[in-house]
């Protein structure tokens, strides 16, 4: 990669520019990602023991299962690699794909108990000691009390979730019993309730696992789509961009929105920046790259490139009035970068 691209399109740089993005105008693609083979995993071994069921996945922002649905929201940050990055270095850790395999497990067992209303059961509630109302029972907070040598529950992530609620201890045994190696057999040998509740989930696999769902996949409520978080990732992870912004020598955004405006309700006509620049591109390129050296042209090449991709995700504008002045300010910022760029050695490039 050309040493101008790489400045521009460095960590350090995207990382700032994602910090600045509201969540909701990143463009996520859930099966593109590393989680998209994850879903697959996970699904082909609910196939495999005799689930059809295929909740709808979408990206939030967090893990879970809507209430009474079969709608699994997927942390966003997981759908791409530098906000993996940055969210671990928020919150101190990320999950691998055996780890995301379990956890979607997990939540596909809520999701197979919610759609046959399996928690009506009365020996669904017997198994699992549900008390009252399934739902309302829930602690008010993640903090529960647990009996780390308890031999009625599952543990396969060793934090006993299991023992939180009825609702999680189906869901962790359920995933517990789609693993294709049977390890369970082994590990819970010595547990002879654990060993009844994956019996049990298992006699529920046979039973309901290609039966038509009560309750179909994507309807009723979905819970916080990323499309709806209106928070920067910045403000979402509680980071500031400083941590990135002065090793980021590709980051644009700034200068840009000195120069032009952010869409709003203004009663004069406007233009997007985008078209200002596709329209005169030629000319700012031609007319920069004379006050460096003709063999240098794709240095200002890739920065006129990068500034259309950034015009277009912020999605900026101007005054129609005002297109003189924008389009001085716009070549003087593509002159003043580019000279900045050379201080950097970037034309040693052969």
């Amino acid at each position: 990669m050309r040493l101008s691209r790489k400045l521009l399109y460095d960590d350090a740089t995207q990382k700032t520019e994602l910090l600045s993005s509201p969540v909701c105008d990143l463009s996520l693609d859930l099966y593109a990602s590393r989680l998209g083979p994850c879903i697959e995993r996970s699904l082909e071994d609910a196939r495999a023991l005799g689930l059809t069921l295929e909740p709808y996945f979408y990206l939030s922002d967090g893990y879970g299962c809507v209430q009474g649905t079969a709608n699994i929201g997927i942390g966003f940050w997981d759908a791409d690699e530098l906000l993996r990055e940055i969210h671990k270095e928020a919150r101190g850790y990320n999950r691998d794909e055996m780890d995301l395999v379990l956890l979607l497990k997990h939540e596909i067992g809520h999701a197979f108990c919610y759609v046959h209303k399996l928690f009506q059961l009365p020996e669904f509630r017997k198994v699992f000691r549900v008390r009252g109302n399934f739902f309302a029972t829930y602690p008010d907070h993640d903090r529960y009390a647990y009996d780390p040598y308890s031999v009625d529950h599952v543990n396969p992530d060793h934090d006993h979730y299991a023992q939180k609620h009825p609702d999680d201890d189906f869901a962790e045994t359920f995933a517990t019993f789609l693993d294709p190696e049977e390890e369970w057999r082994v590990r819970y040998r010595r547990r002879p309730g654990a060993l009844r509740k994956i019996a049990f989930v298992e006699k529920l696999v046979h039973e309901y696992g290609d039966a038509a769902p009560v309750v179909e996949p994507g309807s009723g409520m979905v819970d916080v789509p990323c499309e709806e978080i209106r928070k920067t990732v910045a403000q979402f992870f509680g980071l500031s961009r400083r941590r990135y912004l002065r090793a980021a020598q590709g980051f644009i955004d700034d200068d840009l929105l000195q120069i032009f405006r952010k869409p709003g309700r203004l009663k004069r006509r406007t233009e997007r920046a985008g078209r200002l620049l596709t329209r005169n591109r030629q000319f700012i390129e031609t007319s920069v790259t004379r006050r460096v050296r003709p063999k240098d042209a794709h240095v200002v090449s890739d920065l006129l490139e990068k500034i259309r991709q950034r015009l277009r995700f912020l999605k900026l504008i101007y005054l129609e009035e005002e297109e003189g002045r924008k389009l001085s300010q716009l070549h003087g910022l593509v002159l003043h970068k580019t000279l900045l760029f050379k201080l950097f050695n970037i034309f040693r490039e052969p």
